[in-house]
């Protein structure tokens, strides 16, 4: 990889995405931007080899920006970084053709992976972006799945994301921040945050209150 154009607003992102793709490919020329009026001036004056966008920026949409790169680039992979791990965000990125679609809590070691696979023209997802779209091809009609999903709107209802109920069925079963980030490759900084999260929406603020909680959605088994 010789170029890569990262778009992102914040630029503690912009600094751990560069370091991961200066980790990579040591040579590689970068370039870096707030939104898409930075984008755009970056592109008349090289080609991305690499495009990697949020998609929320200051003055538009990443996905405006994929749109645009995959017309004049098309041989350039394209990359989203999100905390968004829901379906409709997915779907529509799907839709616009990236090639990757990278969650921000993801772990440096995961981001660094995910990177090479796509340098090397292979899909890049998180893996809990995979197993998102995999769900969108499971049964619906068997009974177990009915109940699974019966669950998971339960707990989604009370305003828990699909990645706070991983960890929330992980710190169920006795693991702590440290073994969640390993689980599920994500830094144990970001675990603690998720954590923070949970108890704030489920009202609890011990690890017992949270598994009976969890236990009452039907996440985790008694």
């Amino acid at each position: 990889m010789k170029r890569a154009l990262i778009i992102d607003p914040d630029t503690t992102e912009q600094h751990r995405f560069s370091q991961v793709l200066l980790n990579l490919w040591p040579f590689i020329d970068l370039a870096v931007g707030n939104g898409l009026n930075d984008a755009y001036r970056l592109l008349t004056q090289s080609m991305p080899g690499l495009l990697i966008a949020d998609f929320y920026l200051p003055d538009g949409s990443g996905l405006e920006l994929i749109d645009q790169v995959r017309r004049l680039y098309p041989e350039s992979p394209r990359i989203i970084i999100t905390r968004h791990d829901d379906n409709a965000h997915i779907l529509a990125a799907l839709k616009h053709g990236i090639d990757g679609y990278i969650l921000k809590d993801q772990a440096d070691s995961g981001v660094k992976r995910l990177l090479h696979h796509i340098g090397k023209g292979e899909p890049g997802l998180s893996p809990e972006i995979a197993r998102q779209v995999l769900r969108q091809f499971e049964q619906r009609d068997s009974e177990h799945g009915d109940e699974t999903t019966n669950h998971l709107d339960h707990a989604r209802a009370r305003g828990l994301t699909n990645r706070e109920i991983e960890v929330l069925a992980l710190l169920s079963q006795g693991k702590d921040r440290h073994q969640v980030g390993e689980t599920l490759n994500i830094r144990p900084s970001t675990v603690a945050g998720h954590i923070k999260a949970i108890y704030l929406k489920l009202n609890v603020s011990t690890r017992a209150e949270a598994t009976l909680a969890a236990v009452k959605l039907g996440i985790v088994s008694a």
